[in-house]
């Protein structure tokens, strides 16, 4: 059985500890346990979390996409929050001492050519801030911790590049196409390329609402809603599933 405690953060408030489990029955005891513990914990403040393991950190990062185009050189980025968490090793259950993230904010993307659109899409922005900042720290806790006050710029490594997708009608889901981060020009026509990707550790506010704006079937219950969701193609909705993160508001994306 595994269970998770919900630790809330600094912008959370004074949250109650949330108890999960796999099993909805038996192993009544442990559980019991466990929730006094929450309730406990709970009790003595939010200032005594740390010292007892459990430790947040945030910061907000921008991915920029820079593109080679007939006509000049065109970029396109978006700032996503990331929140970052461990919690003690002596809490029951897997993962116990393990550092886990979320994501809120939406891809990136650059209109290449007139209504063509390169798209950066969402994955683990965590491992890729905890990969691409301070190589030289290598316990991945003390690295959280530095990248919230860490103001910095990056390049990032062609092995952690994104998925890049295209949609060769925006209007259209079903039209997502995979993008060649090596050969723009598949995609896009002869004289675009990839000239670079970049990630900054930022002050900038989480953008949200520009790909709504551009892809508007994204609030359309046609497309984000049984039974037109599950006539998707896999592909479209994988796409999908990586053009938005954590915006309960929205009705994308679906699993």
């Amino acid at each position: 059985m595994r269970y998770r405690l919900f630790v809330p953060t600094a912008n959370e408030g004074c949250l109650a500890p949330v108890l999960q489990t796999d099993r909805p029955l038996g192993m009544a005891r442990t559980a019991a346990k466990l929730a006094i513990l929450a309730a406990a914990l709970l009790a003595i403040g939010a200032a005594s979390w740390q010292a007892l393991g459990f430790k947040n950190w945030e910061w907000h990062q921008k991915l920029t996409l820079e593109v080679e185009t007939p006509t000049g050189t065109v970029s396109g980025g978006s700032v996503v929050a990331v929140n970052a968490g461990t919690t003690p090793k002596w809490l029951p259950g897997e993962g116990a001492g393990g550092i886990g993230g979320k994501t809120t904010g939406e891809a990136a993307f650059v209109e290449v050519a007139p209504g063509k659109y390169l798209f950066a899409l969402l994955g683990n922005e965590l491992d890729r801030a905890l990969t691409i900042f301070l190589p030289e720290i290598a316990d991945t806790k003390d690295k959280a911790a530095q990248l919230e006050t860490l103001r910095e710029t990056r390049d990032v490594p062609r092995k952690e590049y994104p998925l890049l997708v295209t949609f060769l009608d925006a209007a259209d889901p079903r039209t997502v196409q995979k993008v060649d981060p090596d050969n723009l020009a598949a995609s896009f026509g002869a004289g675009v390329a990839l000239k670079r990707v970049t990630l900054e550790i930022t002050n900038e506010k989480v953008t949200e609402g520009r790909i709504g704006r551009l892809l508007a079937w994204l609030n359309s219950p046609d497309v984000m809603e049984n039974p037109g969701w599950s006539s998707l193609p896999l592909e479209s909705r994988k796409a999908i599933g990586g053009l938005l993160s954590n915006f309960p508001h929205l009705k994308g994306p679906r699993k």
